[in-house]
């Protein structure tokens, strides 16, 4: 880092600093996990469903997850179950209700897109191991923060 680039950094907050490596972050990851999204049959709605479904999930909790309208998660997940990446199962707590499961060849496409997303992280943000554990730690509280604020995610104002 040069000095002139560090000079300007102390000109911030340490609050308009971390929100200026977060925005740059999320600019960059958007970006170039598009370009992957656009290389495969699958779009960004998809992508996202496939990241997040480690385990079998209710379509509410999978909304409120990614920040989308119910809407939009239903869409993609008739996209993954028409590819076969995925299927409904009865929840076994709730009888009446559905859960999203991963079929066996979803669990291969999902383990080969955290492994491309993981590339795309550490390429992105520079980070080593060690730091992606404490971001992931401090961005789990900011997540879980916002949603018990009631953050409105772009789906449900913006169109991006």
């Amino acid at each position: 880092m040069t000095t002139e680039h560090s000079d300007i950094w102390e000109l911030y907050t340490p609050e308009v600093q971390a929100m200026m490596g977060v925005f740059a972050l999320h600019w960059q990851l958007e970006q170039r996990l598009n370009d992957v999204c656009l290389e495969g049959q699958l779009g960004r709605s998809e992508h996202q469903l496939l990241l997040i479904l480690a385990r079998p999930r209710r379509m509410g909790e999978l909304a409120r997850l990614t920040r989308k309208t119910p809407s939009a998660m239903t869409a993609a997940a008739a996209v993954l179950e028409q590819l076969g990446l995925i299927h409904r199962v009865r929840d076994p707590g709730d009888g009446r209700a559905w859960l999203l499961e991963l079929t066996n060849e979803g669990r291969k496409r999902r383990e080969q897109l955290v492994d491309a997303a993981s590339g795309i992280f550490y390429e992105t943000s520079g980070l080593t191991r060690d730091e992606a554990e404490i971001l992931a730690r401090l961005a789990q509280k900011i997540h879980n923060k916002a949603v018990q604020s009631g953050a409105v995610g772009p789906c449900e104002g913006d169109q991006t």
